[in-house]
Protein backbone atom coordinates (compact mmCIF):
# COMPACT_ATOMS: atom_id res chain seq x y z
CA UNK A 1 0.00 0.00 0.00
CA UNK A 2 1.01 3.76 -0.90
CA UNK A 3 1.75 5.42 2.11
CA UNK A 4 -0.47 8.97 1.59
CA UNK A 5 1.15 12.66 1.74
CA UNK A 6 -1.12 13.25 5.43
CA UNK A 7 0.72 10.22 6.73
CA UNK A 8 4.02 11.32 5.34
CA UNK A 9 3.65 14.63 7.01
CA UNK A 10 2.77 13.58 10.11
CA UNK A 11 5.78 11.09 10.60
CA UNK A 12 7.99 13.88 9.60
CA UNK A 13 6.85 16.07 12.08
CA UNK A 14 7.23 13.26 14.92
CA UNK A 15 10.66 12.40 13.73
CA UNK A 16 11.61 15.96 13.80
CA UNK A 17 9.95 16.74 16.89
CA UNK A 18 8.14 19.51 15.86
CA UNK A 19 4.41 20.37 16.68
CA UNK A 20 1.86 21.59 14.20
CA UNK A 21 -1.45 23.54 14.59
CA UNK A 22 -4.44 23.69 12.07
CA UNK A 23 -7.50 26.89 11.30
CA UNK A 24 -9.48 25.28 8.96
CA UNK A 25 -12.74 26.67 6.95
CA UNK A 26 -13.33 25.01 3.62
CA UNK A 27 -11.97 21.91 5.15
CA UNK A 28 -13.91 21.65 8.30
CA UNK A 29 -11.53 19.92 10.61
CA UNK A 30 -10.37 17.29 7.86
CA UNK A 31 -6.97 18.46 7.98
CA UNK A 32 -6.73 17.94 11.48
CA UNK A 33 -8.63 14.25 11.41
CA UNK A 34 -6.16 12.99 8.79
CA UNK A 35 -2.88 14.06 10.51
CA UNK A 36 -3.88 12.19 13.49
CA UNK A 37 -4.79 9.16 11.63
CA UNK A 38 -1.25 8.45 12.11
CA UNK A 39 0.07 6.49 15.58
CA UNK A 40 1.43 9.09 17.71
CA UNK A 41 0.37 12.05 16.29
CA UNK A 42 -0.33 12.82 19.49
CA UNK A 43 3.27 13.67 20.31
CA UNK A 44 3.06 16.56 18.05
CA UNK A 45 -0.35 18.17 17.44
CA UNK A 46 -1.57 20.42 19.55
CA UNK A 47 -4.82 21.44 18.12
CA UNK A 48 -6.98 22.81 15.54
CA UNK A 49 -9.63 25.43 15.33
CA UNK A 50 -12.66 24.76 12.87
CA UNK A 51 -13.61 28.33 11.64
CA UNK A 52 -16.33 28.15 9.42
CA UNK A 53 -17.85 32.11 9.45
CA UNK A 54 -16.11 35.18 9.54
CA UNK A 55 -17.29 35.79 13.03
CA UNK A 56 -15.00 33.02 14.36
CA UNK A 57 -12.43 33.74 12.56
CA UNK A 58 -12.02 36.82 14.14
CA UNK A 59 -13.31 36.43 17.49
CA UNK A 60 -10.41 33.21 17.25
CA UNK A 61 -8.03 36.25 16.18
CA UNK A 62 -7.75 37.11 12.65
CA UNK A 63 -8.20 40.41 12.07
CA UNK A 64 -11.29 42.13 11.27
CA UNK A 65 -9.19 44.22 9.00
CA UNK A 66 -7.94 41.58 6.60
CA UNK A 67 -11.43 39.90 5.69
CA UNK A 68 -12.56 43.82 4.89
CA UNK A 69 -9.32 45.10 2.70
CA UNK A 70 -9.03 41.65 1.30
CA UNK A 71 -11.97 39.37 1.37
CA UNK A 72 -12.50 36.18 3.24
CA UNK A 73 -11.33 34.09 0.75
CA UNK A 74 -7.87 35.43 0.25
CA UNK A 75 -4.51 34.96 0.41
CA UNK A 76 -3.95 37.32 3.59
CA UNK A 77 -6.95 35.71 5.29
CA UNK A 78 -4.99 32.51 4.55
CA UNK A 79 -2.04 34.06 6.44
CA UNK A 80 -3.63 35.38 8.92
CA UNK A 81 -5.10 32.36 9.79
CA UNK A 82 -1.79 30.30 10.16
CA UNK A 83 -0.47 33.22 12.11
CA UNK A 84 -3.29 33.11 14.55
CA UNK A 85 -3.51 29.40 15.32
CA UNK A 86 -0.01 29.34 16.08
CA UNK A 87 0.38 31.97 18.08
CA UNK A 88 -3.06 30.47 20.18
CA UNK A 89 -1.06 27.36 20.08
CA UNK A 90 2.59 28.27 20.31
CA UNK A 91 3.65 25.55 17.51
CA UNK A 92 6.29 24.92 15.08
CA UNK A 93 4.41 24.96 11.53
CA UNK A 94 0.65 25.69 11.29
CA UNK A 95 -1.53 25.99 8.77
CA UNK A 96 -4.76 28.29 7.65
CA UNK A 97 -7.11 27.44 4.39
CA UNK A 98 -9.94 29.46 3.46
CA UNK A 99 -12.30 28.67 0.49
CA UNK A 100 -15.52 27.51 -1.45
CA UNK A 101 -16.78 24.28 -1.60
CA UNK A 102 -19.32 24.19 -3.83
CA UNK A 103 -22.04 26.97 -4.28
CA UNK A 104 -20.86 30.68 -4.12
CA UNK A 105 -21.36 31.91 -0.30
CA UNK A 106 -24.13 33.80 0.00
CA UNK A 107 -22.44 35.50 2.93
CA UNK A 108 -19.23 36.58 0.90
CA UNK A 109 -19.25 38.26 -2.10
CA UNK A 110 -15.63 37.74 -3.27
CA UNK A 111 -16.20 33.60 -2.98
CA UNK A 112 -15.60 31.68 -6.50
CA UNK A 113 -16.72 27.81 -6.83
CA UNK A 114 -13.58 25.90 -6.47
CA UNK A 115 -10.96 28.29 -5.26
CA UNK A 116 -8.97 28.28 -2.09
CA UNK A 117 -6.30 29.89 -0.49
CA UNK A 118 -3.70 28.11 2.20
CA UNK A 119 -0.67 28.93 4.16
CA UNK A 120 1.30 27.12 5.56
CA UNK A 121 3.88 28.72 8.24
CA UNK A 122 7.13 27.09 8.92
CA UNK A 123 8.33 29.33 12.38
CA UNK A 124 8.24 32.45 11.00
CA UNK A 125 8.06 31.69 7.56
CA UNK A 126 4.86 32.34 5.18
CA UNK A 127 4.10 29.83 1.97
CA UNK A 128 0.93 30.99 0.99
CA UNK A 129 -0.89 28.34 -2.17
CA UNK A 130 -3.61 29.21 -4.17
CA UNK A 131 -6.29 25.96 -5.86
CA UNK A 132 -8.37 26.65 -8.33
CA UNK A 133 -10.41 23.48 -9.76
CA UNK A 134 -12.98 22.66 -11.77
CA UNK A 135 -15.16 21.42 -9.25
CA UNK A 136 -18.92 20.65 -10.87
CA UNK A 137 -19.12 17.02 -10.84
CA UNK A 138 -17.69 16.55 -7.10
CA UNK A 139 -19.57 16.29 -3.82
CA UNK A 140 -18.55 18.61 -0.77
CA UNK A 141 -16.36 15.68 0.83
CA UNK A 142 -14.64 15.32 -2.46
CA UNK A 143 -13.91 18.68 -2.82
CA UNK A 144 -12.27 18.55 0.77
CA UNK A 145 -10.59 16.05 0.32
CA UNK A 146 -8.65 17.68 -2.65
CA UNK A 147 -8.31 20.33 -0.72
CA UNK A 148 -6.55 18.66 1.83
CA UNK A 149 -4.69 16.39 -0.18
CA UNK A 150 -2.96 19.62 -2.14
CA UNK A 151 -2.01 21.34 1.44
CA UNK A 152 -0.23 17.94 2.69
CA UNK A 153 1.16 17.29 -0.84
CA UNK A 154 2.61 21.30 -0.75
CA UNK A 155 3.88 20.85 3.23
CA UNK A 156 5.63 17.73 2.92
CA UNK A 157 7.67 19.97 -0.32
CA UNK A 158 8.02 22.34 2.11
CA UNK A 159 9.00 20.19 5.46
CA UNK A 160 11.80 18.52 3.32
CA UNK A 161 13.49 21.53 3.45
CA UNK A 162 13.53 22.61 7.39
Amino acid sequence: MIEENHTKVTKALIQKNKTISFMESCTSGLLASMFTDTEGASAVFKGSLVTYSNEMKIQAGVPEQIICDYGVYSAECARAMAETVQKIYKTDVAVGITGTTGNVDPNNCDSVTGCAYFCIRIGNENKDFYIEEDVKNLTRSQIKKLYADEVYKKMLENLKNK
